[in-house]
């Protein structure tokens, strides 16, 4: 009998741990440590995991301004398909105006201090060894972008050869410390499932259950209208197969909550089977996984709409317009981490003007949000990946296509990347 793949283990993981939730409710929580385990495993190779491959990626880049063509391309993808996700969050928030008729008592209001300017500017390290203590992925990103840079400057000599040999060595060790830990991913998958129904269960207020119904229908137009627009006009390639390519990642993520737990298996699912090359991968993802939130950018305007009409307070066109671009800019302001949200939500209300009031219930089910809302980041950002490896010409489109009854047919012999086939 055919050894079962991990992806399959995993879904095995999911329902059964959502399953044991149902059954046991809170009595489920004690296994609640063998999720605590596997997230902690998964975040103890992230800090290494993106450094090495950020600046190996840009290490091993001859020519500088193949960085330049695979970086602005991506960025084109980013701010258009952004701004579509974020109308999709005021097109639902309007239609279905989960706000509407809904009356929240006065609870206490968070304080938050907003400065745009400055929180762009904290995005520069002035202590390296810092932002790696403290897991500043946006500071960690920015050193090893330079690092990268300056190690392909000196690609010529020998200390710029040395170091490239240690940042690709790093790369390929972290790669090979993912896999094993991916192994245990079915297991930290059923408890952290079983934890969530377990807890949870089905009991949310009727508001709060209107402004979830608007969050996953927008998601849902996201996925499944305007990727597949994107996938099959822009990238020429089948949306449905794109899917199936990634669909390990989608499973992990929407588990975890993690954009940035979820990252080295997104990276290996679009390598080896979505077919983009290695080193874009390398470049596109870390960053991707920080910044291009496409679940946030929609998610952000919904906040807002949500409460404008609990309060009665309209919203000009001026007013959309700008939380749209909030929507965008938050959205990139979100650490890969669960409920990075529920902050931004209160910095979003607070420079709109609007009551923080509703703050203390969406963190109450965050994490009913977070699931599909991590699951969409994390398919936004391969989408994005195939969408630059094929409008440079550079997709694999025969790894892409082939069929992947398990993940074997797509492996390859490379240094890179790591073997999540069992």
């Amino acid at each position: 009998m055919k050894k079962l793949s991990l992806p399959i283990k995993i879904l095995i993981g999911l329902i059964l741990g959502a399953l044991a939730g149902f059954i046991f409710k809170d009595k489920v929580t004690i296994i609640a440590p063998i999720g605590t385990v596997f997230i902690r495993l998964l975040k103890m190779t992230i800090v290494p995991l993106v450094f090495f491959s950020i600046a190996a990626g840009i290490s091993g880049i001859a020519d500088l301004q193949r960085l330049k063509k695979v970086g602005l391309t991506f960025i084109g993808y980013w701010a258009v398909a952004s701004a579509l996700a974020a109308s999709m969050g005021i097109l639902w928030g309007s239609i279905i105006q989960p706000g509407v008729g809904i009356t929240l008592p006065a609870l206490e209001k968070p304080e938050v201090n907003v400065d745009l300017l400055n929180s762009f500017i904290n995005w520069i390290p002035d202590n390296p060894v810092s932002a790696f203590a403290t897991g500043n992925f946006l500071q960690i990103i920015v050193f090893a972008l330079f690092t990268g840079i300056t190690i392909a400057l000196l690609s010529e000599n020998k200390a710029g050869k040395i170091m490239g040999d240690l940042v690709q060595s790093g790369a390929d060790l972290m790669g090979r410390m993912v896999g094993i830990v991916l192994k245990t991913a079915p297991y930290g998958v059923f408890a952290l499932m079983a934890n969530v129904t377990g807890t949870l269960g089905t009991i949310v207020l009727i508001g709060i259950g209107k402004m979830l119904v608007t969050q996953y229908i927008a998601y849902a137009t996201i996925i499944i209208v305007i990727y597949p627009l994107i996938l099959k006009y822009v990238a020429k390639v089948n949306p449905l197969q794109h899917f199936r390519n990634i669909f390990p990642a989608m499973a992990l993520a929407f588990s975890t909550q993690s954009s940035a737990a979820t990252l080295p298996l997104t990276m290996d699912c679009t390598k080896r089977r979505a077919g983009v090359p290695d080193d874009m991968v390398n470049l596109i993802a870390p960053p991707a996984a920080t910044i291009n939130m496409h679940a946030v950018s929609a998610e952000m305007p919904i906040y807002a709409i949500f409460a404008a009409q609990i309060y009665g307070i309209p919203l000009s066109l001026i007013d959309l317009g700008t939380i749209t671009i909030l929507g965008i800019v938050m959205a990139a302001g979100v650490a890969g981490v669960p409920g990075g949200g529920i902050m931004m939500s209160a910095v979003l209300l607070q420079i709109m003007g609007l009551p923080l009031d509703i703050v203390p219930w969406i963190a109450g089910v965050y994490i009913l949000i977070d699931m599909p809302n991590t699951m969409l980041n994390v398919t936004g950002d391969t989408v994005g990946m195939v969408y630059t490896a094929s409008k440079l010409g550079e997709l694999n489109r025969d790894v892409f296509e082939a069929p992947n009854d398990g993940l074997d047919n797509k492996m390859v012999d490379t240094p890179q990347g790591f073997d999540i086939s069992n």
